[in-house]
């Protein structure tokens, strides 16, 4: 299991951010029977994932995270799994607006994205249950609380 974390020039994941994302990766890993694969996160500010949003969701406002999966040929060679960008400037804001951990909350939308990437969404009701209960499973497993609440 590999995760590639790529920083944006104003931000840097530090060392802790860092260990609780890649533990959270073992985990999704674990709960989901992933071996072998890897996934990329990209941090970056709110004019890209704005851009972003508009490029490929057609909505032109920041948002917190956006997944890529990964569905060309080279994902069966490569066992990548996709692309996940966070805006740590959204995520900052949110975190202030919710009374909730800058870091515990970018970890929260990492295990989000992944689950975006191995095909769950919130279009319908059933759906959206299930990934969030996923979702608060592996936080509390994280020691982190559940973000619905």
């Amino acid at each position: 299991m590999s995760l590639s974390i790529i920083n944006h020039n104003n931000f840097k994941v530090d060392k802790p951010l860092s260990d609780k994302l890649n533990h959270a990766f073992e985990l999704i890993c674990v709960e989901e029977g992933l071996s072998n694969c890897s996934v990329n996160i990209k941090i970056v500010d709110n004019n890209e994932i704005e851009n972003l949003n508009k490029k490929f969701r057609n909505k032109d406002r920041p948002t917190n995270v956006l997944s890529f999966t990964n569905e060309d040929i080279s994902r069966r060679i490569t066992n990548n799994l996709g692309d996940i960008a966070i805006s740590y400037e959204y995520v900052e804001w949110e975190s202030k607006e919710q009374d909730k951990k800058f870091d515990d909350h970018v970890v929260h939308m990492f295990i989000h994205g992944i689950y975006h990437i191995l095909g769950f969404d919130h279009k319908d009701d059933l759906m959206a249950d299930e990934m969030e209960n996923k979702e608060i499973i592996l936080l509390k497993k994280l020691n982190i609380n559940n973000p619905y609440n």
